[in-house]
Protein backbone atom coordinates (compact mmCIF):
# COMPACT_ATOMS: atom_id res chain seq x y z
CA UNK A 1 0.00 0.00 0.00
CA UNK A 2 1.23 3.35 -0.85
CA UNK A 3 2.80 5.69 2.23
CA UNK A 4 -0.29 7.24 3.73
CA UNK A 5 -2.64 5.05 1.75
CA UNK A 6 -3.03 2.91 5.14
CA UNK A 7 -3.83 6.16 6.93
CA UNK A 8 -6.64 7.34 4.65
CA UNK A 9 -8.41 4.04 4.39
CA UNK A 10 -8.53 4.19 8.34
CA UNK A 11 -10.10 7.43 8.13
CA UNK A 12 -12.83 6.27 5.49
CA UNK A 13 -13.77 2.94 7.15
CA UNK A 14 -13.93 4.61 10.68
CA UNK A 15 -15.86 7.48 9.06
CA UNK A 16 -18.24 4.65 7.84
CA UNK A 17 -18.16 3.15 11.23
CA UNK A 18 -19.03 5.44 13.40
CA UNK A 19 -21.94 6.70 10.99
CA UNK A 20 -23.41 3.41 11.62
CA UNK A 21 -23.21 3.59 15.41
CA UNK A 22 -24.60 7.19 15.31
CA UNK A 23 -27.34 5.73 14.01
CA UNK A 24 -27.38 2.87 16.33
CA UNK A 25 -30.90 1.76 17.75
CA UNK A 26 -30.05 -1.71 19.42
CA UNK A 27 -30.23 -0.46 22.58
CA UNK A 28 -33.22 2.16 22.52
CA UNK A 29 -33.89 2.67 25.81
CA UNK A 30 -30.53 4.85 26.54
CA UNK A 31 -30.99 6.72 23.46
CA UNK A 32 -33.02 9.54 25.14
CA UNK A 33 -30.96 10.34 27.52
CA UNK A 34 -27.67 10.23 25.43
CA UNK A 35 -26.64 13.38 22.90
CA UNK A 36 -24.06 11.36 20.99
CA UNK A 37 -22.43 8.26 21.14
CA UNK A 38 -18.56 8.41 22.44
CA UNK A 39 -16.08 7.67 19.58
CA UNK A 40 -12.59 6.67 19.82
CA UNK A 41 -10.04 9.18 19.71
CA UNK A 42 -6.34 9.32 18.84
CA UNK A 43 -3.79 8.67 16.08
CA UNK A 44 -5.57 6.42 13.24
CA UNK A 45 -2.53 4.34 12.49
CA UNK A 46 -1.68 3.47 16.42
CA UNK A 47 0.52 1.31 17.84
CA UNK A 48 -1.39 0.73 20.90
CA UNK A 49 -4.92 1.07 21.51
CA UNK A 50 -6.31 1.81 25.10
CA UNK A 51 -9.54 0.45 25.47
CA UNK A 52 -12.41 1.88 28.74
CA UNK A 53 -15.52 0.69 29.54
CA UNK A 54 -17.12 3.73 28.86
CA UNK A 55 -16.46 7.32 28.39
CA UNK A 56 -17.98 8.21 32.13
CA UNK A 57 -14.28 7.44 33.39
CA UNK A 58 -12.88 10.05 31.26
CA UNK A 59 -15.86 12.71 31.93
CA UNK A 60 -15.54 12.52 35.76
CA UNK A 61 -11.56 12.66 35.55
CA UNK A 62 -10.84 13.69 32.51
CA UNK A 63 -6.78 14.58 33.27
CA UNK A 64 -6.54 11.34 33.99
CA UNK A 65 -6.68 9.94 30.64
CA UNK A 66 -3.98 12.31 29.56
CA UNK A 67 -2.14 11.11 33.09
CA UNK A 68 -2.26 7.32 31.08
CA UNK A 69 -1.53 8.49 27.67
CA UNK A 70 1.47 10.30 29.07
CA UNK A 71 2.52 7.46 31.09
CA UNK A 72 2.06 4.91 28.45
CA UNK A 73 4.19 6.82 25.40
CA UNK A 74 6.99 7.88 27.93
CA UNK A 75 7.35 3.93 29.34
CA UNK A 76 6.45 2.14 25.77
CA UNK A 77 8.81 4.70 23.70
CA UNK A 78 5.39 4.95 21.33
CA UNK A 79 3.27 7.76 20.29
CA UNK A 80 0.85 7.06 17.63
CA UNK A 81 -1.62 5.99 20.48
CA UNK A 82 -5.42 6.28 20.67
CA UNK A 83 -8.46 5.52 22.93
CA UNK A 84 -11.76 4.34 22.68
CA UNK A 85 -14.44 2.64 24.64
CA UNK A 86 -16.32 -0.83 24.79
CA UNK A 87 -20.06 1.05 25.62
CA UNK A 88 -20.93 3.81 23.24
CA UNK A 89 -23.79 4.96 25.10
CA UNK A 90 -23.84 5.35 28.55
CA UNK A 91 -26.59 3.65 30.62
CA UNK A 92 -27.90 6.35 33.58
CA UNK A 93 -30.64 6.08 35.83
CA UNK A 94 -33.19 8.66 35.89
CA UNK A 95 -36.27 9.45 38.42
CA UNK A 96 -37.78 12.10 36.23
CA UNK A 97 -37.32 9.69 32.67
CA UNK A 98 -38.69 6.50 34.82
CA UNK A 99 -42.03 8.64 35.85
CA UNK A 100 -42.79 9.83 32.04
CA UNK A 101 -44.88 8.01 29.33
CA UNK A 102 -43.52 4.83 27.57
CA UNK A 103 -44.26 6.80 24.48
CA UNK A 104 -41.52 9.24 24.93
CA UNK A 105 -38.73 7.31 25.20
CA UNK A 106 -37.75 6.96 22.19
CA UNK A 107 -37.62 10.60 21.58
CA UNK A 108 -34.86 12.69 22.72
CA UNK A 109 -34.69 14.14 26.23
CA UNK A 110 -31.76 15.69 26.40
CA UNK A 111 -30.76 18.92 24.65
CA UNK A 112 -27.56 20.35 22.94
CA UNK A 113 -26.67 21.89 25.85
CA UNK A 114 -27.23 18.63 27.74
CA UNK A 115 -30.61 20.27 29.73
CA UNK A 116 -33.11 18.15 30.31
CA UNK A 117 -36.00 18.65 28.46
CA UNK A 118 -38.74 17.24 31.07
CA UNK A 119 -37.06 19.18 33.59
CA UNK A 120 -35.42 22.35 31.91
CA UNK A 121 -32.77 21.44 34.01
CA UNK A 122 -29.00 20.36 33.17
CA UNK A 123 -29.43 16.60 33.29
CA UNK A 124 -29.25 14.75 36.37
CA UNK A 125 -28.99 11.49 35.10
CA UNK A 126 -26.48 9.18 37.30
CA UNK A 127 -24.59 7.17 35.41
CA UNK A 128 -24.69 3.66 35.80
CA UNK A 129 -22.65 0.13 35.20
CA UNK A 130 -23.77 -1.15 31.90
CA UNK A 131 -25.54 -4.28 31.64
CA UNK A 132 -23.82 -6.97 29.88
CA UNK A 133 -26.32 -6.93 27.23
CA UNK A 134 -25.19 -3.57 26.72
CA UNK A 135 -21.43 -4.96 26.33
CA UNK A 136 -22.71 -7.35 23.81
CA UNK A 137 -24.91 -5.10 21.66
CA UNK A 138 -21.51 -2.67 21.40
CA UNK A 139 -19.08 -5.07 21.19
CA UNK A 140 -19.14 -5.35 17.50
CA UNK A 141 -18.15 -1.59 16.80
CA UNK A 142 -15.33 -2.35 19.34
CA UNK A 143 -13.70 -4.96 17.37
CA UNK A 144 -14.22 -3.92 13.85
CA UNK A 145 -13.25 -0.51 14.98
CA UNK A 146 -9.72 -2.70 16.61
CA UNK A 147 -9.64 -4.79 13.06
CA UNK A 148 -9.74 -1.61 10.89
CA UNK A 149 -6.91 0.23 12.82
CA UNK A 150 -5.26 -3.27 13.65
CA UNK A 151 -2.41 -2.37 16.34
CA UNK A 152 0.09 -3.93 17.84
CA UNK A 153 -1.19 -3.73 21.36
CA UNK A 154 -3.94 -3.40 23.10
CA UNK A 155 -4.58 -1.95 26.36
CA UNK A 156 -8.10 -3.07 28.70
CA UNK A 157 -8.59 -1.25 31.53
CA UNK A 158 -10.68 -3.18 34.02
CA UNK A 159 -12.19 -6.40 34.78
CA UNK A 160 -15.40 -6.11 32.26
CA UNK A 161 -13.43 -4.81 29.31
CA UNK A 162 -10.57 -7.57 29.76
CA UNK A 163 -13.02 -10.36 29.98
CA UNK A 164 -15.25 -9.68 27.09
CA UNK A 165 -12.54 -8.29 24.86
CA UNK A 166 -10.67 -11.31 25.63
CA UNK A 167 -13.66 -13.77 25.21
CA UNK A 168 -14.05 -12.20 21.78
CA UNK A 169 -10.92 -13.32 20.67
CA UNK A 170 -11.36 -17.14 21.90
CA UNK A 171 -9.47 -15.94 25.09
CA UNK A 172 -11.30 -17.45 28.11
CA UNK A 173 -8.83 -17.56 31.03
CA UNK A 174 -10.15 -16.17 34.14
CA UNK A 175 -9.10 -12.53 35.07
CA UNK A 176 -6.93 -12.03 37.51
CA UNK A 177 -6.05 -8.75 38.93
CA UNK A 178 -2.97 -6.75 38.06
CA UNK A 179 -1.42 -6.78 34.54
CA UNK A 180 -1.44 -10.16 32.11
CA UNK A 181 -0.18 -10.85 28.62
CA UNK A 182 -2.03 -12.44 25.74
CA UNK A 183 -0.82 -13.01 22.55
CA UNK A 184 -3.42 -13.53 19.78
CA UNK A 185 -4.46 -12.23 16.26
CA UNK A 186 -0.77 -11.22 16.07
CA UNK A 187 -1.62 -8.35 19.10
CA UNK A 188 -0.52 -8.35 22.60
CA UNK A 189 -3.55 -7.95 24.62
CA UNK A 190 -2.92 -6.51 28.39
CA UNK A 191 -5.20 -7.09 30.96
CA UNK A 192 -4.86 -4.08 33.35
CA UNK A 193 -6.91 -2.66 36.31
CA UNK A 194 -9.26 0.53 36.12
CA UNK A 195 -7.54 3.55 34.40
CA UNK A 196 -7.79 5.29 38.13
CA UNK A 197 -5.92 2.94 39.47
CA UNK A 198 -3.11 2.47 36.74
CA UNK A 199 -0.04 3.62 38.28
CA UNK A 200 3.47 4.85 36.93
CA UNK A 201 5.00 1.95 38.45
CA UNK A 202 3.14 -0.58 37.04
CA UNK A 203 3.33 1.11 33.52
CA UNK A 204 7.08 0.97 33.80
CA UNK A 205 6.84 -2.31 34.95
CA UNK A 206 4.82 -3.57 31.89
CA UNK A 207 7.00 -1.42 29.64
CA UNK A 208 9.60 -3.75 31.14
CA UNK A 209 7.85 -7.21 30.14
CA UNK A 210 7.15 -6.42 27.25
CA UNK A 211 10.44 -5.53 26.13
CA UNK A 212 11.71 -9.03 27.31
CA UNK A 213 9.13 -10.66 25.79
CA UNK A 214 10.32 -8.59 22.23
CA UNK A 215 14.07 -10.02 22.92
CA UNK A 216 12.93 -13.59 23.50
CA UNK A 217 11.08 -13.31 20.34
CA UNK A 218 14.36 -12.24 18.75
CA UNK A 219 16.48 -14.80 20.37
CA UNK A 220 14.04 -17.55 18.62
CA UNK A 221 13.94 -15.81 15.00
Amino acid sequence: MAIGGRREQNIRFIIEMEDRIAQCARCAPLLSCIRKPSMGKGDLEPDLIMVFESDVQIIENPDRLLECREMVKAEFNVSKIYHTFMVRCQPKACVIRNSTSCYLHNNKLIDRELRCLLSGKPCEGIPIKPADNDIISCLPYLLEELEILNPKILMLFGERVSEFVLKAYGIFEDYTPGAAFYDADKRLFITLPEPEEFSPEECKRIAEQIAIKEDQGKAVD
